[in-house]
Protein backbone atom coordinates (compact mmCIF):
# COMPACT_ATOMS: atom_id res chain seq x y z
CA UNK A 1 0.00 0.00 0.00
CA UNK A 2 1.33 3.10 -1.11
CA UNK A 3 0.64 6.44 0.72
CA UNK A 4 0.91 8.94 -1.99
CA UNK A 5 0.34 8.91 -5.88
CA UNK A 6 1.88 11.52 -7.79
CA UNK A 7 -0.16 12.33 -11.06
CA UNK A 8 2.49 13.76 -13.72
CA UNK A 9 3.29 14.64 -17.07
CA UNK A 10 6.08 12.25 -18.45
CA UNK A 11 8.12 15.43 -19.45
CA UNK A 12 8.14 16.17 -15.84
CA UNK A 13 10.35 13.54 -14.30
CA UNK A 14 13.00 15.49 -13.43
CA UNK A 15 11.36 17.28 -11.36
CA UNK A 16 8.70 14.73 -10.06
CA UNK A 17 11.68 12.64 -8.92
CA UNK A 18 12.91 15.21 -6.93
CA UNK A 19 9.32 15.32 -5.03
CA UNK A 20 9.19 11.98 -4.68
CA UNK A 21 12.62 11.60 -3.25
CA UNK A 22 11.55 14.41 -0.89
CA UNK A 23 8.81 12.80 0.45
CA UNK A 24 9.72 9.37 0.90
CA UNK A 25 12.89 10.89 2.84
CA UNK A 26 10.01 12.42 5.21
CA UNK A 27 9.04 8.61 5.67
CA UNK A 28 6.12 8.45 2.77
CA UNK A 29 5.50 5.57 0.61
CA UNK A 30 5.16 6.98 -2.68
CA UNK A 31 3.53 5.97 -6.25
CA UNK A 32 4.74 7.88 -9.59
CA UNK A 33 5.88 4.99 -11.68
CA UNK A 34 3.42 4.48 -14.78
CA UNK A 35 5.31 2.07 -16.75
CA UNK A 36 2.85 -0.46 -16.42
CA UNK A 37 0.02 1.79 -17.72
CA UNK A 38 -2.06 1.02 -21.33
CA UNK A 39 -5.11 2.62 -23.01
CA UNK A 40 -6.41 -0.73 -22.60
CA UNK A 41 -5.70 -1.04 -18.60
CA UNK A 42 -5.44 2.76 -17.39
CA UNK A 43 -9.21 2.67 -15.59
CA UNK A 44 -8.60 -0.33 -14.25
CA UNK A 45 -5.56 0.00 -12.09
CA UNK A 46 -5.45 3.65 -11.25
CA UNK A 47 -8.66 2.47 -9.69
CA UNK A 48 -7.17 -0.22 -7.86
CA UNK A 49 -4.06 2.25 -7.04
CA UNK A 50 -6.49 4.82 -5.74
CA UNK A 51 -8.26 2.64 -3.66
CA UNK A 52 -4.91 1.76 -2.12
CA UNK A 53 -3.47 5.75 -1.21
CA UNK A 54 -4.22 7.81 1.08
CA UNK A 55 -3.88 10.80 -1.35
CA UNK A 56 -3.31 12.02 -5.01
CA UNK A 57 -1.13 14.71 -5.84
CA UNK A 58 -1.18 16.54 -9.18
CA UNK A 59 1.74 18.09 -10.97
CA UNK A 60 0.38 20.67 -13.08
CA UNK A 61 2.83 22.09 -15.72
CA UNK A 62 2.58 23.71 -19.46
CA UNK A 63 2.28 19.28 -20.54
CA UNK A 64 -0.05 18.07 -17.84
CA UNK A 65 -2.81 20.30 -18.61
CA UNK A 66 -3.06 18.91 -21.99
CA UNK A 67 -2.51 15.09 -21.02
CA UNK A 68 -5.19 12.74 -21.07
CA UNK A 69 -4.02 10.93 -18.63
CA UNK A 70 -2.99 13.21 -15.92
CA UNK A 71 -6.62 14.87 -16.35
CA UNK A 72 -8.36 11.36 -15.93
CA UNK A 73 -6.57 10.73 -12.47
CA UNK A 74 -7.05 14.38 -11.06
CA UNK A 75 -11.06 13.58 -12.15
CA UNK A 76 -10.75 10.56 -10.15
CA UNK A 77 -9.26 11.78 -7.30
CA UNK A 78 -11.00 14.78 -7.03
CA UNK A 79 -14.15 13.01 -6.86
CA UNK A 80 -12.64 10.29 -4.14
CA UNK A 81 -11.80 13.25 -2.15
CA UNK A 82 -8.14 12.00 -2.11
CA UNK A 83 -6.64 15.65 -4.18
CA UNK A 84 -3.55 17.79 -3.49
CA UNK A 85 -3.33 19.54 -6.40
CA UNK A 86 0.59 21.43 -7.08
CA UNK A 87 2.47 23.84 -9.58
CA UNK A 88 6.09 23.17 -10.66
CA UNK A 89 5.47 25.85 -13.64
CA UNK A 90 3.29 28.76 -14.11
CA UNK A 91 0.00 27.26 -16.00
CA UNK A 92 -3.64 27.95 -15.30
CA UNK A 93 -5.03 24.31 -14.85
CA UNK A 94 -8.04 23.05 -17.26
CA UNK A 95 -11.62 23.40 -15.91
CA UNK A 96 -12.94 22.56 -13.05
CA UNK A 97 -9.32 22.15 -11.36
CA UNK A 98 -8.83 26.22 -12.03
CA UNK A 99 -10.81 26.52 -9.03
CA UNK A 100 -9.18 24.70 -6.97
CA UNK A 101 -6.61 25.70 -3.96
CA UNK A 102 -3.16 24.86 -5.20
CA UNK A 103 0.05 24.37 -3.58
CA UNK A 104 3.02 26.70 -5.67
CA UNK A 105 6.08 25.14 -6.03
CA UNK A 106 7.16 26.67 -9.14
CA UNK A 107 11.06 26.57 -9.37
CA UNK A 108 11.45 24.31 -6.30
CA UNK A 109 14.92 22.87 -6.08
CA UNK A 110 13.92 19.53 -3.68
CA UNK A 111 15.10 21.81 -0.75
CA UNK A 112 13.27 20.19 1.93
CA UNK A 113 13.30 23.12 3.86
CA UNK A 114 11.43 25.10 1.35
CA UNK A 115 8.24 26.87 3.48
CA UNK A 116 6.41 26.02 0.26
CA UNK A 117 7.44 22.42 0.51
CA UNK A 118 7.02 22.33 4.21
CA UNK A 119 3.05 23.77 3.79
CA UNK A 120 2.95 20.79 1.26
CA UNK A 121 3.29 18.55 4.00
CA UNK A 122 1.20 19.86 6.21
CA UNK A 123 -1.69 19.18 3.43
CA UNK A 124 -0.72 15.85 2.75
CA UNK A 125 -0.79 15.13 6.98
CA UNK A 126 -4.16 16.02 6.44
CA UNK A 127 -4.74 12.95 4.66
CA UNK A 128 -2.25 10.97 5.57
CA UNK A 129 -2.47 11.28 9.82
CA UNK A 130 -4.89 10.30 11.89
CA UNK A 131 -7.87 12.55 13.06
CA UNK A 132 -6.83 14.77 15.55
CA UNK A 133 -7.83 13.91 19.42
CA UNK A 134 -8.69 16.72 22.24
CA UNK A 135 -6.38 16.14 25.23
CA UNK A 136 -6.65 17.53 28.13
CA UNK A 137 -9.51 19.31 27.16
CA UNK A 138 -8.12 21.82 25.21
CA UNK A 139 -4.89 20.30 23.12
CA UNK A 140 -4.76 19.14 19.51
CA UNK A 141 -1.98 17.32 18.29
CA UNK A 142 -1.41 18.21 14.92
CA UNK A 143 0.84 15.40 14.11
CA UNK A 144 3.45 17.81 12.72
CA UNK A 145 5.82 18.62 16.56
CA UNK A 146 3.05 21.42 17.30
CA UNK A 147 0.51 21.92 19.33
CA UNK A 148 -2.76 23.86 19.27
CA UNK A 149 -4.40 25.34 22.57
CA UNK A 150 -8.14 25.71 21.53
CA UNK A 151 -8.51 27.72 24.31
CA UNK A 152 -6.21 30.02 23.78
CA UNK A 153 -5.94 30.30 20.22
CA UNK A 154 -2.36 29.60 20.19
CA UNK A 155 0.21 27.32 18.26
CA UNK A 156 3.18 25.91 20.18
CA UNK A 157 5.73 23.66 19.41
CA UNK A 158 5.59 20.35 20.94
CA UNK A 159 9.17 20.32 21.97
CA UNK A 160 11.90 22.93 23.30
CA UNK A 161 14.65 24.48 20.92
CA UNK A 162 17.74 21.85 20.54
CA UNK A 163 14.40 18.63 20.84
CA UNK A 164 13.73 17.41 17.78
CA UNK A 165 11.27 14.63 16.64
CA UNK A 166 7.59 13.58 17.54
CA UNK A 167 8.75 12.09 20.78
CA UNK A 168 10.95 15.07 21.21
CA UNK A 169 13.76 12.54 22.28
CA UNK A 170 16.39 13.63 19.92
CA UNK A 171 18.38 16.40 20.36
CA UNK A 172 19.64 18.40 23.60
CA UNK A 173 17.67 21.52 25.30
CA UNK A 174 19.65 24.12 24.68
CA UNK A 175 19.89 27.36 26.31
CA UNK A 176 20.11 30.96 24.68
CA UNK A 177 20.65 34.46 26.45
CA UNK A 178 17.24 36.63 26.03
CA UNK A 179 18.84 38.68 23.44
CA UNK A 180 19.98 35.42 21.19
CA UNK A 181 16.62 34.11 22.05
CA UNK A 182 14.69 37.32 20.27
CA UNK A 183 16.85 37.93 17.83
CA UNK A 184 17.29 34.58 16.80
CA UNK A 185 13.75 32.72 16.97
CA UNK A 186 11.48 36.50 15.53
CA UNK A 187 9.58 34.89 12.76
CA UNK A 188 10.97 31.74 12.55
CA UNK A 189 10.07 28.81 10.25
CA UNK A 190 8.55 25.98 11.14
CA UNK A 191 5.93 23.14 9.80
CA UNK A 192 4.73 25.80 7.22
CA UNK A 193 4.66 28.88 9.06
CA UNK A 194 7.18 31.41 9.16
CA UNK A 195 5.69 33.57 12.37
CA UNK A 196 7.13 31.62 15.20
CA UNK A 197 8.37 33.82 18.05
CA UNK A 198 8.91 33.80 21.60
CA UNK A 199 5.94 33.79 23.64
CA UNK A 200 4.58 36.43 26.33
CA UNK A 201 4.90 35.66 30.36
CA UNK A 202 0.93 35.29 29.85
CA UNK A 203 1.23 33.14 27.23
CA UNK A 204 3.71 31.05 28.09
CA UNK A 205 1.72 30.75 31.55
CA UNK A 206 -0.75 29.48 30.08
CA UNK A 207 0.85 26.12 29.94
CA UNK A 208 1.23 25.95 33.62
CA UNK A 209 -0.88 23.44 35.54
CA UNK A 210 -1.46 24.38 39.72
CA UNK A 211 -3.92 22.92 41.72
CA UNK A 212 -3.32 25.89 44.35
CA UNK A 213 -3.00 29.79 44.47
CA UNK A 214 -1.29 31.94 46.64
CA UNK A 215 -2.39 35.87 46.79
CA UNK A 216 0.48 37.46 45.49
CA UNK A 217 0.15 39.12 41.85
CA UNK A 218 2.63 40.21 39.65
CA UNK A 219 1.84 42.96 37.18
CA UNK A 220 3.48 42.68 33.81
CA UNK A 221 3.18 46.10 31.99
CA UNK A 222 2.88 45.43 28.45
CA UNK A 223 -0.28 43.20 28.59
CA UNK A 224 -1.42 44.72 31.56
CA UNK A 225 -2.12 41.44 33.22
CA UNK A 226 -2.63 40.36 36.61
CA UNK A 227 -0.54 37.35 37.31
CA UNK A 228 -0.53 34.89 40.33
CA UNK A 229 2.14 32.84 41.83
CA UNK A 230 0.84 29.61 42.08
CA UNK A 231 2.10 26.63 44.62
CA UNK A 232 2.05 23.29 41.60
CA UNK A 233 2.39 19.82 41.52
CA UNK A 234 5.46 18.62 39.64
CA UNK A 235 5.33 18.03 36.42
CA UNK A 236 3.51 21.93 36.12
CA UNK A 237 2.59 21.55 31.94
CA UNK A 238 1.31 18.51 30.79
CA UNK A 239 4.20 15.80 29.69
CA UNK A 240 2.03 13.70 27.85
CA UNK A 241 0.98 16.54 25.60
CA UNK A 242 4.64 18.78 25.77
CA UNK A 243 6.95 15.36 26.55
CA UNK A 244 10.78 16.09 27.86
CA UNK A 245 10.40 19.34 28.67
CA UNK A 246 13.17 20.79 30.70
CA UNK A 247 12.67 21.45 34.58
CA UNK A 248 14.82 24.64 33.81
CA UNK A 249 14.15 28.15 33.29
CA UNK A 250 12.22 29.29 30.25
CA UNK A 251 12.32 32.87 28.33
CA UNK A 252 9.23 35.16 27.32
CA UNK A 253 9.40 37.91 25.63
CA UNK A 254 8.26 40.15 28.05
CA UNK A 255 10.53 42.59 29.72
CA UNK A 256 10.57 43.59 33.57
CA UNK A 257 8.64 46.97 33.31
CA UNK A 258 10.99 49.04 35.37
CA UNK A 259 14.39 47.13 34.82
CA UNK A 260 15.15 47.01 31.58
CA UNK A 261 18.41 44.43 31.87
CA UNK A 262 15.49 42.12 33.41
CA UNK A 263 12.86 39.89 31.51
CA UNK A 264 9.99 37.41 32.69
CA UNK A 265 11.39 33.51 32.74
CA UNK A 266 9.06 30.51 33.79
CA UNK A 267 10.62 27.35 35.72
CA UNK A 268 7.85 24.21 34.82
CA UNK A 269 9.49 22.63 37.94
CA UNK A 270 8.02 24.77 40.26
CA UNK A 271 5.36 26.94 37.95
CA UNK A 272 6.54 30.38 39.27
CA UNK A 273 7.64 33.11 37.08
CA UNK A 274 10.88 35.11 38.07
CA UNK A 275 12.47 38.36 36.80
CA UNK A 276 15.86 36.79 35.05
CA UNK A 277 18.72 39.16 34.35
CA UNK A 278 18.99 39.22 30.30
CA UNK A 279 22.47 37.66 29.88
CA UNK A 280 21.03 34.63 31.81
CA UNK A 281 21.02 31.31 29.71
CA UNK A 282 17.49 29.72 29.67
CA UNK A 283 15.59 27.19 27.33
CA UNK A 284 13.02 28.33 24.41
CA UNK A 285 9.45 27.00 23.59
CA UNK A 286 8.11 28.67 21.04
CA UNK A 287 4.93 29.99 19.94
CA UNK A 288 2.65 31.47 17.08
CA UNK A 289 -0.61 32.60 16.67
CA UNK A 290 -3.44 30.13 15.38
CA UNK A 291 -6.00 31.58 13.06
CA UNK A 292 -9.33 30.29 13.31
CA UNK A 293 -9.35 29.51 9.40
CA UNK A 294 -5.63 27.48 9.63
CA UNK A 295 -4.18 24.26 11.17
CA UNK A 296 -4.77 25.09 14.79
CA UNK A 297 -8.83 24.31 14.51
CA UNK A 298 -11.31 23.95 11.87
CA UNK A 299 -9.29 22.08 8.93
CA UNK A 300 -8.02 20.04 11.32
CA UNK A 301 -11.07 18.19 10.91
CA UNK A 302 -11.48 19.25 7.59
CA UNK A 303 -9.37 16.38 4.57
CA UNK A 304 -11.14 19.09 2.02
CA UNK A 305 -8.43 21.15 -0.23
CA UNK A 306 -10.93 23.11 -1.79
Amino acid sequence: MNDIFISHSSNDRPWVSLLATALQAEGYRVNWEKNHLTNENFAAIIQDTFEQCQCVITVWSQQAITSFSVKAETLIAMEQNLLIPIFCEHVIPPMPYASLSTEALQSWKGDRNDLRYQHLLQTIRKFTQPEPILQAGKYIDNNDDTITDCKTNLMWKKYSEGQRDITCGKGMVRQYTWETAVNRFKQSSFAGYNDWRLPTVKELRSLVSCQQTVASPLTEERHATSLMNEKCTQPTINKNVFPNTSPTRYWTSSTFFNKEDYAWALHFDSGNDEESLKHYNASVRLVRTSQMTDQGYIKLFNRSTG
